[in-house]
């Protein structure tokens, strides 16, 4: 999947957000102040991810293009009904409109329980959920349910998860590629490296002693502690030091960077992945090799989030994208609008003087 374009609307908080174009580049860096809307864009795009799966989200209404791995362009727009408060937990909302198209090519339109899909009418469905998950099992729908799927929202480094001792084909650790499915555990794929893939593996493993040095291998392990269940559990062996470093004894930092080079060679080609505060756990000798990385060869699509001046200088000015906020409205240009230095130091210190960036919310 690549997102195009988005627009998107919180009708119940308020919130806007101008169309922003996302086409030009697998890597987007949305520069900005604290506060200017820059995290609530990943936010959007994680909610129409939830809503293709199934969710029913109060006041919501969007537009977004993007491609999916059949390389068709798809626009996907719709909304949901709009309530002050919600009566209950459990409450949900109906979607009053839907429309999906490829290539200009209408596929569904719905207008609240009336849904048209390839130019017939169907049976009354939920009128809660997207037709995405309704009909994802028919052929035109399919792709585009799959192509949500791959959007990964980076957050914090996830601990160790377990596999039911009754699923047989984790009786001698054995693994296939047929099990790294969508939305596995990004452990489980290094799992899966560290035992069949070698030649993957030691290029994570090289990376991350690139960025620390005292570092000197890394190994992946199964544990059986909770009831037989088994857990995988990474452990660091540095310079100088007998004893493997478990897990819980090593550094949030260190953990961050592994997670960001899973993603980077792991994660299946086409998928979008989204990272709030780049700079977060990570030191200076962390940023420097991992923004270099973040534009390479695989079919990945980048979308982060930083106002540390470390990063925006260290990535270059065709990835940026300056976000402001006036009022309840955010917009999204491209640095290029603002005809910035032709170096990146130039631009970046032309960049911290803009009046657009320094006073980003109006």
């Amino acid at each position: 999947m690549k997102i195009r374009t988005l627009e998107y609307h919180d009708n119940r908080a308020d919130w806007h957000l101008n169309p922003v174009d996302f086409s030009a580049d697998n890597l987007t860096l949305l520069v900005g102040v604290s506060g200017v809307g820059k995290t609530l864009i990943l936010e959007s795009i994680m909610n129409l991810k939830e809503i293709a799966e199934g969710e029913s989200l109060n006041g919501v209404k969007w537009n977004v293009t993007f491609s999916a791995e059949n390389g068709l362009t798809y626009c996907w727009e719709g909304e949901f009904e709009t309530k002050k408060e919600r009566e209950n937990e459990t409450e949900q909302f109906k979607i009053i409109y839907e429309k999906l198209t490829y290539d200009q090519l209408l596929i569904v339109e719905r207008k609240f329980s009336d849904i048209i899909l390839k130019g017939k009418e169907t049976p009354k469905l939920s009128p809660f959920q997207s037709v995405i998950t309704i009909l994802n099992l028919e052929e035109v729908i399919e792709p585009i349910y799959k192509a949500f799927k791959t959007v990964i929202y980076s957050g914090t480094y996830d601990p160790g998860f377990l596999i039911s001792p009754t699923d047989s084909s984790f009786k001698d650790m054995l693994i296939t590629k047929d099990m790294l499915k969508m939305g596995s555990p990004l452990k489980f794929r290094l799992f899966f490296s560290y035992k069949n893939d070698p030649e993957t593996f030691e290029k994570i493993k090289q990376h991350f002693i690139e960025i620390f040095p005292y570092a000197e291998d890394i190994k992946v392990e199964p544990d059986r502690k909770y009831n037989d269940a088994v857990s995988f559990w990474i452990q660091i062996k540095e310079k100088g030091i007998m004893n493997w470093i478990e897990e819980h004894r090593i550094s949030s930092g260190m953990l961050r960077v592994l997670r960001h080079l899973m993603e980077l060679y792991l994660l299946p080609e086409g998928s979008v992945i989204l990272i709030d505060e780049f700079e977060n756990s990570l030191g200076i000798n962390c940023i420097d090799a991992l923004t270099e990385n973040l534009s390479q060869d695989r079919d990945l699509q980048f979308i982060i989030t930083s106002h540390h001046p470390y990063i925006i200088n260290n990535i270059a000015m065709e990835h940026w994208k300056i976000v402001t906020r006036k009022g309840n409205t955010v917009t999204v240009r491209d640095a290029s609008d603002f005809k910035l230095g032709k170096t990146k130091h130039s631009a970046f210190m032309e960049l911290l003087q803009l009046e657009e960036y320094s006073d980003g919310i109006q």
